[in-house]
């Protein structure tokens, strides 16, 4: 069936929302660089990861919250960021939003660190007010030691794992012949950099740096679809087992 609601119409949605379908996935990401994979990196992974587990958990897929909280690199061309408060504002918005029109099960697919801290508090306050149920998934931390282990290190910022998803979603998107390994910077949580002096971020010293091996980044994305897929059905079954 047709998981992403903007193609639906409004008497489908009625039928369906709730007594059918009660879950709801919110991609959010930004517009940054991303070394020489595309600037819509943190956009297009949580799509396509979404993509990958609403027929799993049972969900619609709600459009992208496209532009969200760059810092390190956004001086880079072709950067966009959103003020923490408007952020919060609106991604909050689109939750009552999801909220009123009966949604009980929302999970939000976080593709960018930036945002992190920001969505942590509106959804708390979503859920305090709202009486429903949220979990925000940054899915490179659920699946950091899956990554660990099919790539034999971590990976970063525009680094093995990101690129490796956006090969899965389109090879064209990320230009190996672009690349150049000093676009990479060691990234060290006892400096902060404005902007960074590299738009690819390693988090371990020599490690993470994109591989554009096109045939393993599809073999990963499999990997973290079913990583992301299984978390989300267990909190939601969890959450159904204690009548919440």
């Amino acid at each position: 069936m047709q998981r992403h609601l903007q193609k639906l119409n409004t008497l489908q949605i009625q039928k369906l929302v709730p007594s059918e379908i009660d879950t709801a996935i919110l991609p959010v990401g930004t517009v940054e660089a991303h070394g020489a994979s595309c600037l819509g990196t943190d956009n297009l992974i949580p799509e396509n990861i979404a993509a990958g587990i609403a027929e799993r958990i049972n969900a619609l897929i709600v459009p992208t919250v496209n532009y969200g909280i760059t810092r390190s690199v956004y001086r880079y061309p072709g950067g966009f960021s959103i003020k923490p408060s408007t952020f919060q504002l609106y991604v909050r918005d689109v939750l009552d939003s999801l909220a009123d029109s009966k949604f009980k099960n929302i999970f939000v697919l976080n593709g960018h660190g930036g945002n992190n801290s920001d969505l942590k508090s509106v959804a708390y306050e979503f859920h305090r007010e709202k009486k429903a149920n949220i979990a925000v998934l940054h899915w490179w931390h659920l699946c950091a030691d899956m990554t660990t282990e099919f790539f034999g290190h971590v990976g970063g910022h525009g680094g093995t794992d990101e690129t490796a998803m956006v090969l899965a979603v389109d090879p064209e998107l990320a230009d190996k012949e672009a690349h150049d390994d000093d676009l990479a910077w060691y990234f060290r949580p006892g400096a902060d950099v404005y902007p960074v002096p590299g738009s690819v971020l390693l988090y371990k010293e020599g490690e993470g740096y994109p591989n554009f091996d096109v045939k393993q980044a599809s073999e990963y994305r499999e990997k973290v679809v079913d990583c992301v897929g299984e978390f989300a059905e267990t909190v939601l079954n969890r959450w159904r087992k204690l009548g919440l």
